[in-house]
């Protein structure tokens, strides 16, 4: 059936055969759920969060002391793994840096401008000399521009026109 389209609003584009853009996958929910349910309703991550990382309860157990509070819960693990502490601290550190890229995830690289379309202008520093115009004469060697205008700073081409280019065919 072909419905008429309403006025201002344009028809919705046709998409391809699958699932749509962004839905999720039913087949990783399914598994997911599935975990959840027979082993004590935690995901894996929820599970090795809990070997890995101290509790606000543990930690206040040993009065903020981040480290004492990460030894205790390694000696626990080690005790109960029948293992010794070292081996029970790197299985701890293991959980925490499978856990690190969910939680803190890294930037993308930053893009350097193609060759040639660089900075087109420079801004220099003169010194100034004492007892000139442009100083207060207060010493030999000030600088004019502060040092945080000496970054490299992006130009506006809008800006740059109006600059350079005249106001009225008069001041031509």
């Amino acid at each position: 059936m072909n419905t008429p389209a309403l006025p201002g609003l344009a028809p919705a584009p046709k998409r391809g055969p699958g699932r749509p853009k962004g839905s999720g996958n039913k087949r990783s929910g399914d598994l997911q759920r599935y975990v959840e349910a027979v082993y004590g309703g935690m995901t894996p991550g929820q599970q090795s969060a809990q070997i890995g990382l101290v509790t606000a309860a543990e930690l206040r157990a040993q009065g903020g002391d981040i480290m004492a509070a990460m030894g205790l819960k390694a000696l626990k693990l080690a005790q109960m793994l029948g293992c010794e502490g070292k081996e029970a601290w790197l299985l701890m550190q293991r959980e925490r840096a499978d856990l690190l890229p969910y939680i803190h995830q890294k930037r993308a690289p930053k893009e350097e401008a193609p060759e040639g379309e660089g900075s087109t202008h420079t801004i220099l520093a003169i010194p100034m000399e004492a007892g000139t115009a442009a100083g207060d004469g207060s010493g030999a060697g000030e600088w004019d521009t502060p040092p945080d205008l000496l970054e490299y700073q992006q130009v506006i081409e809008a800006e740059a026109n109006e600059v350079t280019e005249p106001k009225s065919p008069d001041d031509a």
